[in-house]
């Protein structure tokens, strides 16, 4: 490698350049070139070949993902890697010290493996923290240098803003905000930050600064930094442009931050679990064994007498994005007559209710359910229960259950988003998809259901994997291992070592469907 100001050799590894001191800025390897030997020299790869033969049985082949982008490329000299995970929108595989990402454009970069990743909802944005606490931003899959001395950082929603603190040269800290978009960076000097927020448009942040007596303060993007409140333990979350804040204090209490003022909302003594609608103003919140709703400006939260357990923070509703730290539901303007969940005894199952408005309370839907999906329009919802699957077509009306699968027990099930193709699994290994007027058996000896994809529902029976579409059963892949479901709805397959996309095979053909059992 050579230096980008004076042209002189620089190693692989190192961050200045030897001659001149200039920062090496990490290159983005394109999809004609070589993936790694350009950044690693022979030593530091035959270490790294030698710790991968250790591994044994968890080293699989960069070559299958290299096919899947480069099609009919030379891959003779890319090494062996440890997959590392998929997402929708980046591969990411790694060996002992580097890890390469490469995209669905078959573009290539390898970096050393970072200590924090960050993405944004959809994946299609990413950051990172190396090692050397030095934060780099992927822009069409090439690393940006942002900062370094870099203690944490998030990402926006839409990963149009990375918010960070960092140590500066005084020893001090720094909370600062860049726009990824503008590539415009800004500073603000702070005591400490021991914990910080971030909206969902990434404009507005939100810290607390241990050395000012626990200060909560507001930071909109290109003014100056407001103080809010004192003795804050624990941010909840920011609104976007900082029209509300929810924050709790260490010596208790739930608090909301509105119109330039604060209003203790309720007396807690720790934690709580929670979810809120877009604007941030609406919080359906448990704490203390029970469940309250509460309206920014209300003089005092309502008590949803009956619910039992602590609310789920899951994403219900198929067209509805979500911010999982922050609890935050997108797309949904008010939290009035929408479908939630509690935990059931602390496992995976849970208790689904109906936030009925006019009536002033939470009308039980499902008091158990091992599985439940909500409709993309949050008006119907299937409920696995007792080992029967039931439908509720209006949220309204949840006395009105519809069983679906008969005298059969029930294990599992999968639907689309709108609930109107629906899959079982029964307890004697059969999968079945609920027609008009039939059941369909597809597979008598089912070993995995793996969920719906956008082509329909993955299932494996012994190593084969077959993909049902309606009531179509289509052979996929034979010598089977694993199957992921993105949350993109796209699917890949690592099948005998190698990992392929389910939409680049050929599924024409093989396709069989016949009727088992007529519902009345």
């Amino acid at each position: 490698m050579y230096c980008r100001q004076c042209g002189g050799k620089v190693s692989g590894d190192a961050r200045y350049c030897p001659n001149c001191g200039t920062r090496q800025e990490m290159k983005a390897i394109c999809a004609e070139e070589p993936v790694l030997d350009e950044l690693s020299g022979g030593e530091r790869r035959k270490k790294a070949q030698k710790q991968g033969r250790r591994l044994g049985n968890f080293l699989v082949s960069l070559i299958a993902l290299w096919i899947l982008f480069m099609g009919k490329k030379d891959v003779s000299d890319v090494p062996e890697h440890i997959l590392y995970g998929t997402d929708p929108s980046f591969f990411t595989v790694q060996d002992q010290r580097e890890m390469t990402i490469c995209n669905e454009d078959g573009a290539v970069c390898t970096i050393d493996i970072p200590q924090k990743m960050l993405y944004s909802k959809d994946r299609s944005c990413l950051a990172y923290i190396d090692r050397d606490r030095e934060l780099y931003y992927l822009e069409d899959n090439e690393p940006v240098f942002i900062d370094d001395e870099v203690d944490d950082a998030k990402l926006s929603f839409h990963g149009t803003m990375v918010i960070y603190v960092r140590s500066d040269e005084a020893g001090g800290k720094e909370f600062c905000g860049y726009d990824t978009r503008m590539r415009s960076l800004e500073r603000e000097t702070v005591s400490s930050c021991r914990t910080f927020a971030v909206a969902s448009d990434g404009k507005t942040a939100a810290c607390v600064d241990t050395d000012r007596n626990n200060t909560l303060f507001l930071w909109r993007f290109g003014r100056q930094m407001t103080e809010i409140a004192g003795n804050v333990s624990e941010i909840l979350a920011v609104s976007d442009n900082g029209k509300t804040v929810f924050y709790q204090k260490s010596d208790g209490g739930l608090f909301c931050y509105q119109d330039d003022r604060e209003q203790k909302v309720a007396d807690t003594k720790g934690g709580i679990c929670f979810v809120m609608n877009e604007s941030q103003s609406e919080m359906v919140y448990s704490e203390g064994g029970s469940t309250w709703y509460y309206a920014a400006g209300r003089k005092e939260p309502l008590r949803l007498a009956g619910v039992k357990g602590n609310v789920r923070m899951d994403c219900y509703m198929a067209n509805m994005e979500y911010q999982r730290e922050q609890g935050l539901i997108l797309g949904r303007k008010s939290l009035k007559n929408m479908i939630f969940a509690t935990d059931d005894s602390g496992n995976s199952s849970g208790r689904v209710y109906y936030l009925d408005w006019k009536e002033k309370r939470a009308k039980p839907v499902f008091n158990h359910a091992d599985q439940f999906q909500i409709s993309k329009d949050g008006l119907s919802i299937l409920g696995l229960s007792d080992q029967k699957l039931y439908y509720v077509k209006d949220r309204r009306e949840a006395e009105k259950k519809i069983c679906l699968s008969g005298d059969m027990n029930v294990s599992q099930f999968a639907a689309d988003g709108a609930l109107e193709k629906v899959w079982f699994v029964t307890s004697d290994r059969g999968l079945y998809y609920i027609g008009e007027k039939e059941y369909v058996r597809l597979s008598y000896a089912l070993d995995k259901m793996y969920g719906c994809c956008k082509e329909g529902v993955l299932f494996q029976e012994g190593r084969n994997l077959y993909l049902a579409d309606g009531e179509e059963k289509i052979f996929v892949k034979e010598e089977t291992d694993d199957v992921r479901i993105l949350e993109n709805g796209r699917a890949f397959i690592d099948a005998d070592g190698e990992l392929c996309s389910l939409k680049d095979l050929d599924l024409e053909g093989g396709k069989t469907s016949y009727t088992e059992n007529s519902r009345e």
